[in-house]
């Protein structure tokens, strides 16, 4: 009774009690075969050889059916179920054997179920040596046709022999005695190796194995008690023989079946769960994701981090081509059509035509032996947008230790450089170098005025605000700046609406419009005109100042506003860094759009919050 002990020490074990429902299955098997075979018993004693013949023919098809599936997919199955399915196929050879001569059609001088009896016991013994061989984890990898050659030769050799030397074994089975103390002999034998597989796979069994350790259980312990009915049998019409015979069945399914489950459903659902953890990858990244056909480069997929960056939906990509969408520039797509590529650094555009810069990462991959393009953007607009700001800001401070350097230094003797000058001019003697005169005295002016930029830029006191009206301040440039215009051959055209007084420092905004007034007539053509506008935002005060130039060339567009870049032969680089920081200190933002037609730079006044500073109403904000 080894067998039993071995099932009590198994079904008390907590992990198989959790896994397996061998517990509840077992018994049922046993309980229901019983059953069966007390209502099959009267047509299998009077049909015996039908009956025989289905029994054994049903488990002839699970054998042969779990070879074909072992052999089909040789290459891709565990070793364990590679020696599973050759002995499955030795079983079918004998078992053939036995149906064939328990019929009569194999005859030798041996009684039909004698010799029949020995194509069984050969049949359950290389069970049994293929299921312990099995659980021991031995294993071989030959060509799969090599396998199936020698294992079929070498069982048609067996059975060659016990047909032709029937002295090779004793009877094994006697009419009215039933089996021989040999074949019960055999039979034990059998139990044993059963017995020792069942040990082992309890001794050994960590939760994983390449076979469904459930099946191969359950099959061992029908097995058992199989093996042990036929050791003890009276007689092959018995009710002791149908029972052996409906187990047999239940052992070679649950055989069979976890071949299946291993070979077919085990990997099926592996899939089906690596593909699940893949989509949820794929789509709840915050990386974009893309996979592109490399047959006609259309969308197979993307992920909802792309769509959100690019403004496209679903509908919009999928199953487009990349001509079609135009998301990355040709140049882009000759580069990465090389091969993969690895932190390239790329512009993209979005649906509204936007361009956004990104790190992109390709990879070729292989699903169902077709070839596709992996993406992977990582959008570093705003990375970027940042560290232009701390390079301007880096320029700024750069700026400003300079400034706070050499600033009052040398205003000092420039100013007395400049007052001699203007003496010497009004010198009788020295009137015929007058134009020279005049000339220094302009250019010191031009170096005092780059000093006062320079200085503007390292303020960081508070600067003293007080309500003014933005369209007040522009209309008494006006006629400063209509009379530079028109000296130029070109013209300003107000366009004020009525907007509410606002929280300014006049002097600084006097500036920042001369600055951008300025530059919108070095950019616009004779004849052209630049617009000063101001409207109300939502709570904002916008100020626009729109020029009819050639637009802002691509390259420079990135560096508005860092301090000492210029595109003019004679610029200083430093009108637009002042604006930029007079508007931080306003709480404004500065903006442009820029095209062939011309270049608009806005203003944006946020609202704040300021403090009073005393009842004069004026007030003040930290730069």
């Amino acid at each position: 009774m080894c067998w039993v002990i071995l099932l009590s020490h198994i079904l008390n074990k907590p992990k198989l009690k959790t896994d397996f429902n061998v517990l509840y299955l077992f018994p049922i098997v046993l309980a229901s075969t019983i059953l069966t075979s007390t209502a099959f018993e009267p047509f299998w004693n009077v049909h015996y050889h039908l009956a025989h013949s289905l029994v054994e023919g049903i488990c002839i098809y699970l054998a042969f059916t779990g070879f074909i599936i072992a052999l089909t997919l040789f290459s891709h199955v565990p070793n364990e179920i590679q020696l599973l399915g050759v002995g499955f196929l030795s079983a079918a050879v004998f078992d053939l054997a036995h149906i064939l001569s328990s019929v009569g059609v194999i005859t030798s001088s041996l009684a039909s179920f004698d010799l029949a009896g020995r194509y069984w016991v050969a049949g359950r013994l290389v069970e049994a040596i293929v299921l312990f061989l099995t659980t021991r984890g031995v294993s071989f990898r030959y060509n799969p046709w090599f396998c199936f050659t020698i294992t079929l030769t070498v069982m048609l050799l067996v059975s060659f022999a016990f047909w032709r030397f029937p002295n090779l074994l004793p009877p094994l089975y006697q009419v009215g005695v039933g089996a021989t103390l040999t074949k019960a002999f055999i039979e034990y034998i059998i139990v044993a190796i059963f017995s020792l597989s069942l040990l082992h796979i309890y001794r050994t069994y960590s939760g994983e194995c390449f076979f469904n350790k459930r099946h191969v259980v359950l099959a061992i312990l029908i097995a058992i008690p199989a093996e042990l009915i036929f050791a003890v049998f009276p007689s092959t019409t018995s009710f002791q023989s149908a029972w052996g015979h409906l187990l047999k069945i239940c052992y070679y399914y649950y055989l069979f079946k976890g071949i299946f489950v291993n070979t077919i459903i085990y990997p099926y659902q592996q899939m089906e769960q690596s593909f699940e953890r893949f989509m949820i990858s794929f789509h709840s990244s915050p990386v974009m994701k893309v996979i592109i056909s490399l047959n006609d480069y259309s969308y197979i997929d993307v992920n909802q981090a792309y769509l959100n960056n690019t403004g496209f939906t679903r509908d919009d990509i999928i199953g487009k081509s990349q001509r079609e969408v135009s998301s990355l520039s040709l140049d882009t797509h000759q580069f990465i059509a090389n091969g993969p590529v690895s932190n390239l650094q790329i512009k993209y555009n979005t649906k509204e035509g936007n361009v956004r810069e990104a790190i992109l990462n390709t990879e070729v991959i292989i699903l169902n032996s077709n070839r596709f393009l992996y993406y992977e953007f990582i959008d570093i607009t705003e990375k970027n947008r940042y560290e232009r700001e701390l390079t301007r800001l880096d320029r700024l401070n750069i700026v400003g230790q300079m400034a706070a350097g050499i600033g009052h230094e040398v205003r000092n003797p420039l100013t007395t450089v400049r007052g001699f000058l203007q003496i010497f001019s009004k010198n009788e003697e020295l009137k015929k170098y007058e134009d020279y005169l005049h000339l220094m005295i302009s250019e010191l002016d031009r170096a005092n005025a780059i000093i006062t930029e320079f200085l503007s830029l390292t303020r960081t006191k508070s600067v003293h605000q007080s309500e003014h009206s933005l369209n007040d301040i522009i209309n008494h440039l006006m006629p400063l700046l209509q009379a530079k215009a028109w000296k130029e051959d070109k013209s300003i055209t107000p366009d004020l609406h009525p907007i509410p007084k606002i929280l300014l420092n006049e002097d600084e905004i006097r500036q920042l419009l001369l600055n951008l007034i300025n530059n919108g007539l070095d950019a616009s053509e004779a004849k052209g005109a630049v617009t000063i506008s101001t409207y109300g935002e939502d709570e904002a005060i916008i100020l626009a100042i729109k020029d009819e130039g050639a637009g802002i060339p691509k390259e420079a567009q990135d560096k508005i506003g860092l301090p000492f870049y210029t595109t003019k032969a004679s610029g200083t680089g430093l009108g637009l860094a002042t604006c930029f920081k007079i508007a931080e200190r306003h709480n404004a933002k500065i903006d442009f759009v820029t095209g062939s037609e011309g270049t608009t730079f806005f203003v944006k006044f946020q609202p704040v919050r300021y403090e009073i500073e005393n009842t004069t109403n004026s007030l003040s904000i930290s730069a």
